[in-house]
């Protein structure tokens, strides 16, 4: 099974995740947000995204239901128009979409919650999944989560 994983949002990522009944899930590839300049706006680019993930055959995607609570208006703006987007590519290349709160998957790996613990994730990304460049920048939280997102749909699943 192949699982993609996205953390949305301009410095969100992505991971594919992939495993089979002989091995550990393995990332398969990962990566920042693709992001264009739009005028003076940095948006989703799309186009980089679904080229991307054509490589790919998704079997199942994993996107992180994600809130503007708590943003201005121009960035709860930006930030749905980015999700849009995320979500629109996903639905291109994968029927088969399931999102899930930060607390749901959070809590499965008694990570703690808030923006403050990105080390958190990307130590457990390094316990999970093994070492990758990628572990190593902070930066790199959204592509950790994306992974993460990804075990615990396995995760969930195996026990059904």
């Amino acid at each position: 099974m192949v699982v993609l994983g996205i953390d949305p949002g301009a410095t969100g990522g992505l991971a594919v995740v992939s495993t089979d009944p002989d091995r550990l899930p393995m990332v398969e590839e990962a990566m920042l947000m693709p992001m264009c300049k739009r005028g003076n706006k940095n948006i989703v680019d799309a186009e980089t995204l679904h080229r991307w993930l054509l490589a790919w055959s998704i079997d199942q995607v994993v996107i992180e239901q994600v809130t503007a609570f708590g943003m201005g208006l121009a960035t709860a703006f930006a930030f749905g128009r980015s999700c849009g987007s995320v979500e629109t590519v996903a639905q291109l290349i994968c029927p088969r979409i399931e999102w899930v709160t930060p607390n749901v998957w959070k809590k499965h790996f008694q990570l703690p919650g808030g923006k403050r613990n990105k080390q958190a994730s990307l130590d457990l990304a390094k316990r999970k999944f093994g070492e990758m460049p990628a572990w190593s920048l902070k930066k790199n939280d959204g592509i950790a989560e994306a992974a993460l997102m990804c075990q615990w749909f396995l995760d969930r699943n195996a026990r059904m």
